[in-house]
C-alpha cells in the first residue's frame, strides 16, 4: 500500500458516489461536475488530496486543508481532513486507520500542534484519539418571537463585488473568537451560488456583519410557506448583530420560521417566546427550545509544541502543578508531562505534580480546547486522579471553559 498525491480525480469521485451517496454523485454529469470541482480544489494553496494505492490501484482517498486557527487569541498552524473515502470492496481492512495513523504522523513531522475532523461518526474517531467539540444549538422559532430594535440600521443585499470586504468582516470576526479559522476566498462562493442570500450591514465600504441563509420548503407546501434557514451568521458589532436579528423579525409576514444554529447556549434569552416550533415537552414541563448537535472533533498531536502556544492563556486563577498521564491507544503511545500553572498560566516543568491525572489523548484534547469540564471527565471516568485539595484546585482551573466557536467546514 502506498500514498500518493491524487491525480485521477474521476477514480476518487467514482469512490466518493459509492461511499457517500447522500452526495448524489448518480448520475453522469453530477460526477463530472464534482470531479471538474475537485480539480479546481486542488489548485488552492490550502487544499491537497492524497489517494492509498493498492497495486496502483486507487482504494481510497481524502482531502488535506491546512488551517490557521484562532488558539484563545493566538493564532496556530492546525490541518483538517475531509471526505475520507475508502472504497466498499476495501472496508474493515484498517485503510480509514492507516489514513488517520499518516495523517497525524505527517501533521508532527510538519510542527502542527492540532488537527481537526468532521465524524462521520464520532464514536470512530473517538478510539482514534479525536475529542468531542464544541455544541452547536439550532433554535427554531417564528421572526415575531425576536425583540424589537428600533435603533437598528437597514442593510444591503451583498452582491460577488463585496467578497472582499465580506472576508475582512468575517476575518475580524474570527481574530476575536477561539476556535476559529481563517478563511481562503474561495470559502465565500455563497455569493456566486444558486440558492444562496446574503445581507449585511455595510457603509463607507465596510461590512460590520453578514449573514448567509436560504429559503426552503416543506414537500407539499404550497409556494407561500417557506422557512428561513441561517447558513452563517457574522457580526463584529452590536449594531451589527440587533440589525441583522431585526432583518429576521421584519421577514415575520414573508416566512413561516427561522432556523437559527449558534453556539450561544442563551441566545433562548432574545426571544419573547423561546418553546421550539413543534411545541415538546421534552421531560415533565421543560419546554424544548433548541436541537443540540457535536460535530467538529479535535486531535492534538505534539503535546509540547500545543504548550508553547498556550502560554499566553489563563485557564483560570488557580496555582496548581498537573501532572498529564495521557494514554494514546490508537499510536500504542503513553506520554507524561508535568505543567506549572501561575494564576492559571501553564508551563512546563521538571518539578513533581501536585496532582496527577490520567485521561485519554481524545479527552486532553477536548479539555484544552474548552469543550469540556475536568470535573465532568472525572464524573464519567474519563479521568482520574487521587482526591484532595490540590485536584480540588485543577477542577477549578478548567470550570469556565471558553468553547470554542468555528464556521469552518471541510
Amino acid at each position: 500500500m502506498t500514498f500518493q498525491k491524487l491525480t485521477d480525480f474521476k477514480a476518487f469521485t467514482e469512490i466518493c458516489s459509492r461511499c457517500y451517496p447522500g452526495m448524489r454523485l448518480d448520475s453522469g454529469e453530477a460526477k463530472e461536475k464534482h470531479r471538474k470541482q475537485r480539480e479546481k480544489m486542488n489548485k488552492e494553496a490550502n487544499v491537497q488530496h492524497f489517494g492509498l494505492y493498492q497495486n496502483k490501484r486507487l482504494v481510497a482517498g481524502y482531502v488535506e486543508y491546512d488551517h490557521t486557527l484562532n488558539l484563545y487569541s493566538r493564532k496556530i498552524d492546525a490541518r483538517g481532513i475531509g471526505t475520507l473515502a475508502v472504497d466498499l470492496p476495501y472496508k474493515k481492512q484498517g485503510y480509514a486507520k492507516q489514513i488517520i495513523q499518516a495523517f497525524i504522523k505527517d501533521a508532527r513531522d510538519q510542527s502542527i500542534p492540532l488537527v481537526q475532523l468532521y465524524p462521520f461518526q464520532p464514536s470512530f474517531y473517538r478510539k482514534m484519539g479525536f475529542g468531542l467539540g464544541p455544541f452547536l444549538h439550532t433554535f427554531h422559532f417564528h421572526p415575531s418571537q425576536l425583540p424589537v430594535f428600533s435603533q437598528s440600521s437597514a442593510l444591503t443585499v451583498l452582491a460577488p463585488a463585496d467578497k472582499y470586504e465580506m472576508a475582512e468582516c468575517y476575518h475580524r470576526w474570527a481574530d476575536r473568537t477561539h476556535g476559529s479559522c481563517e478563511k481562503p476566498l474561495y470559502e465565500f462562493r455563497s455569493l456566486e451560488e444558486e440558492g444562496y442570500h446574503v445581507v449585511g450591514l455595510k457603509r463607507e465600504g465596510q461590512i460590520d456583519g453578514y449573514m448567509v441563509f436560504q429559503f426552503k420548503q416543506i414537500p407539499g407546501d404550497h409556494m407561500l410557506l417557506n422557512d428561513l434557514h441561517i447558513v452563517e451568521f457574522i457580526s463584529c458589532t452590536t449594531e451589527a448583530y440587533q440589525s441583522l436579528l431585526q432583518f429576521l423579525r421584519n421577514q415575520k409576514d414573508q416566512v413561516r420560521s427561522v432556523y437559527f444554529p449558534t453556539f450561544n447556549e442563551q441566545f433562548s434569552y432574545m426571544l419573547e417566546d423561546p418553546t421550539h416550533t413543534d411545541d415538546e415537552l421534552i421531560f415533565r414541563i421543560y419546554h424544548k427550545i433548541s436541537e443540540q448537535g457535536q460535530g467538529l472533533m479535535y486531535r492534538i498531536v505534539d503535546v509540547p509544541l500545543f504548550l508553547e502556544k498556550l502560554q499566553q492563556h489563563s485557564f483560570g486563577r488557580e496555582s496548581v502543578r498537573i501532572g498529564w498521564n495521557i494514554s494514546d491507544s490508537f499510536l500504542d503511545d503513553q506520554h507524561f508531562y508535568v505543567w506549572e500553572f501561575t494564576d492559571g498560566v501553564p508551563k512546563a516543568t521538571n518539578q513533581p505534580p501536585d496532582v496527577e491525572i490520567h485521561l485519554g489523548i481524545a479527552e486532553f484534547s477536548s479539555l484544552m480546547m474548552g469543550c469540556v469540564t475536568l470535573d465532568n471527565l472525572l464524573l464519567g471516568g474519563y479521568a482520574e486522579a487521587e482526591p484532595g485539595e490540590h485536584l480540588d484546585q485543577a477542577i477549578a482551573l478548567f470550570q469556565q471553559p471558553k468553547q470554542p466557536e468555528s464556521w469552518s467546514f471541510f
